[in-house]
């Protein structure tokens, strides 16, 4: 195996790897304020164009 072949597969991994990590310590924030509370959007200045 060619010592270019094997810095691929050795990147691929490290990679794949700390995608993983990544995703598996990802803890989603809780959310903030009150989520029944509704505002209404802005008015937009020229709707039309």
């Amino acid at each position: 195996m060619s010592p270019s072949n094997l810095l691929r597969i050795i990147l691929a991994i490290a990679v794949i790897g700390g995608g993983i990590l990544v995703i598996m310590n990802d803890e989603p924030a809780a959310p903030t304020g009150d989520i029944n509370e509704i505002q209404p959007l802005p008015e937009q200045d020229d709707p039309d164009r």
